[in-house]
């Protein structure tokens, strides 16, 4: 009501001071009308706030190493993190997808994380420093005409142990990386029945491949680190666009605290 009176008064003196001809007055007068327009124009722009992508934990390998996912709907951008030795790699820029299946991963120098399909593993040797991706491999398919690999609806387990990955499907098995040195020579996942048909190739000889899992190894007692990948699909975050506009802003709002009227007296245009 206060800002009401201040244009009433201002006003009817600009009017007065014109018809009584009184140029001091009415220089004096519009002033004070401008000073109070100023301070009660609405100024458009004002910092908004919107719900954007947030960003979440998804999986934790122990207190310093972790999976961060940005995005809506437990889709978007993910990150290998390691507080500790101060690590931060992107694994994917916008097609990463939250895991579903059980998953648990030692803490250990080979990191392994499946593309949200299946069609391959994103593999680290250094920590997570530098990350590569390979892909799983079922040659007895192939010789019949197809090519057969791991899907959302057949992965039943993933189990990382030993810088070893583990990954039960329900139509082919365990299909599982070499044991982790030699590794010069390739990488793949392979399933029982594809290293049964390779044995005879000098690449997959040796040690690397010796001792085939008959089940999932367990993990052990001192495994800190979660089960399964973790994400709220509703999870939104605030984030607040500044307005351009906002020195002037404070500059008003000083203006208004002279004049001695209160912010909700005006309402600015959002």
């Amino acid at each position: 009501m206060l800002a009401f009176c201040y244009l009433f008064v201002t006003t009817g003196l600009v009017i007065y001071s014109y018809v009584q001809k009184k140029r001091g007055l009415m220089a004096i007068s519009y002033c004070a009308f401008l000073i109070c327009f100023l301070a009660l124009m609405p100024i458009p722009g004002q910092d908004r706030t919107v719900l954007g992508a947030p960003t979440q934990i998804v999986f934790k390998f122990d207190n310093y190493r972790s999976l961060q996912l940005t995005g809506l709907g437990c889709q978007g951008r993910l990150y290998y993190i390691d507080e500790q030795k101060q690590i931060y790699s992107e694994l994917a820029l916008h097609s990463a997808r939250a895991l579903t299946e059980p998953f648990s991963h030692m803490p250990e120098d080979y990191i392994f994380v499946p593309l949200r399909d299946y069609s391959g593993i994103d593999y680290s040797r250094d920590g997570g420093r530098t990350f590569q991706t390979t892909h799983f491999d079922d040659t007895s398919d192939k010789l019949e005409g197809y090519y057969y690999r791991p899907r959302v609806d057949t992965v039943e387990q993933i189990v990382v142990l030993n810088n070893q990955i583990f990954v039960l499907d329900k139509n082919r098995g365990i299909f599982r990386s070499p044991q982790p040195y030699g590794t010069r020579i390739g990488y793949d996942l392979l399933s029982p029945t594809n290293q049964a048909i390779l044995e005879r190739h000098t690449r997959y000889m040796g040690p690397r491949w010796d001792n085939p899992p008959a089940s999932l190894p367990t993990m052990p007692d001192q495994y800190t680190g979660w089960d399964r990948w973790r994400c709220d699909p509703s999870l939104k975050q605030e984030v607040i666009i500044q307005s351009r506009f906002k020195p002037f802003h404070q500059w008003q709002n000083k203006l208004r605290a002279v004049l001695g009227l209160s912010h909700d007296e005006v309402t600015h245009e959002s």
